[in-house]
């Protein structure tokens, strides 16, 4: 409410500032006395009134669809943002329809605009703030019971209670199998535990026994309890689900990457548009490096390999020479010396690189030519590393997850520490970043690459 008020006062003194001084006899202190002195006041109060109807609207459409609860403050942010920019676009276009857009100033309602932008952010810190402060002092806990203590009993604890110690208070698990400190009863003792204490939340992470679901359910109902249930493939999958509803019966999609329809497109055009600026500001260093690579040994600037891409498709890969010319046909005698666990081979010292390799491999400068594979659509700026054909012929099922997606010239492998990873943690931020895709994630990730890049670890 009182950030609907602050809003209001916002118009209020937009008005004043921007509409009023376009009429000398309105007493500018009488808001009462607007609506009779000034014609276009009423235009102007149903513009807000249709405004602030649809942020409400849209906020509480989103709260309940968003199917999460906890977001964090950037995220809440983002979904004021879209509120404002839409309700107010929306607003706009209905205005137009009833032909008073035309009455209105386009400054004061663009800075309005802004300003609910500014003040949504104010109040969202504030609110923050508060309900912190509440949780630190214990006013606003909420007393978390969890039925069952196996494997993902646990991990909901750890991840509910321990990472939120100031929010949630964990009572207890029931569990009919397991007795320790923490397991407070059986779970036909829940109706006896909900009416001695206060308890806020249960998490039923025991889906399997549907019968025992069942009867907690109707046990539950009686008591103004949150029930959250844990999917039974939870412990099995870590992928992305979708809520959905075909022909009536509530489905589990597995979503294998976020990176899909209109993402797919806008990931593209950033791929087109950010490898055709780098290359034309780059230019210069590119020929430096051709010149220096053409002095130091005989053979060709750029070294072309196959690698496979998304879905296993094979393409060319190019980048720049660091090694000796025939260099790839001496990896078979240094097998042995491969630092690397799984498929992949990596070497320190490896005898093959030249003295120019070695520093355009620290910096990472032998792959700009990598920047027209991404042109080409082969790559994109970020995604997992591009792996070799022999390396694929050993990948597990898991393994082939990293394939879903373009291959990258940077990704989280990339910013969280390149060679010093080992091929498994490799897989998992691969498999984490496709799975998790999103702009943020994006913008993270070319945030990290430049201070990655230029500090030259774990790159050999």
């Amino acid at each position: 409410m009182a950030e609907y008020l602050g809003f209001i006062l916002t118009f209020y003194i937009l008005m004043m500032v921007r509409v009023l001084p376009n009429y000398d006899h309105v007493d500018h202190y009488n808001p009462i006395a607007w609506a009779s002195q000034i014609s276009v006041f009423t235009d102007y109060a149903l513009f807000l009134a249709i405004l602030l109807v649809l942020h409400a609207f849209t906020l509480i459409q989103n709260q309940l669809f968003s199917g999460k609860a906890d977001r964090s403050i950037l995220e809440e942010y983002l979904f004021d943002f879209r509120a404002i920019i839409f309700s107010f676009l929306i607003t706009v276009g209905i205005t137009f329809l009833l032909k008073t857009t035309f009455l209105y100033s386009r400054i004061t309602l663009v800075l309005f605009a802004i300003l609910m932008l500014v003040e949504s952010l104010f109040w969202l810190v504030t609110r923050r703030s508060i309900m912190k402060h509440l949780n630190n002092k214990g006013t606003l806990r909420s007393n978390i019971l969890i039925v069952g203590a196996g494997r993902v009993g646990l991990d909901v604890y750890n991840k509910v209670i321990v990472s939120r110690t100031n929010k949630n208070h964990f009572i207890g698990y029931l569990d009919d199998y397991k007795s320790n400190k923490d397991v407070i009863g059986t779970i036909a003792e829940l109706e006896m535990i909900l009416q001695k204490q206060r308890i806020d939340t249960i998490y039923i992470t025991i889906p399997s026994e549907k019968h025992i679901i069942e009867s907690m359910l109707r046990t539950i109902y009686k008591y103004d309890v949150d029930i959250r249930i844990i999917p039974e493939m939870f412990d099995r999958m870590t992928t992305v689900f979708a809520f959905r509803n075909d022909l009536d019966y509530p489905c589990l999609q597995i979503v294998k990457t976020p990176l899909r329809g209109l993402n797919v497109h806008l990931k593209r055009i950033s791929d087109i548009s950010g490898s055709l600026i780098i290359m034309l500001v780059l230019s210069p260093l590119f020929l430096i490096i051709a010149i220096l690579i053409k002095c130091e040994s005989k053979g060709r600037v750029f070294f072309k390999q196959q690698r496979v891409g998304k879905n296993g498709l094979p393409f060319q890969m190019v980048k720049f020479r660091s090694m000796f010319n025939g260099a790839e046909r001496n990896k078979s005698s240094l097998l042995n010396d491969n630092e690397m666990t799984g498929p992949a081979f990596k070497m320190r010292n490896d005898p093959r690189v030249t003295h120019i390799g070695r520093f355009i491999r620290k910096y990472s400068l032998d792959e700009l030519p990598q920047l027209w594979n991404v042109l080409k659509g082969d790559m994109s700026l970020i995604g997992p590393r591009p792996p070799l054909p022999e390396e694929v012929e050993r990948y597990t099922d898991y393994h082939w997850r990293r394939m879903d997606v373009l291959p990258g010239m940077t990704g989280l492998w990339q910013v969280s520490g390149r060679s010093d990873l080992d091929f498994e943690q490799w897989i998992d931020l691969d498999i984490y970043y496709i799975e998790r895709w999103s702009i943020a994630l994006e913008m993270k990730i070319l945030l990290k690459t430049l201070p990655a890049v230029v500090k030259g670890s774990g790159a050999y």
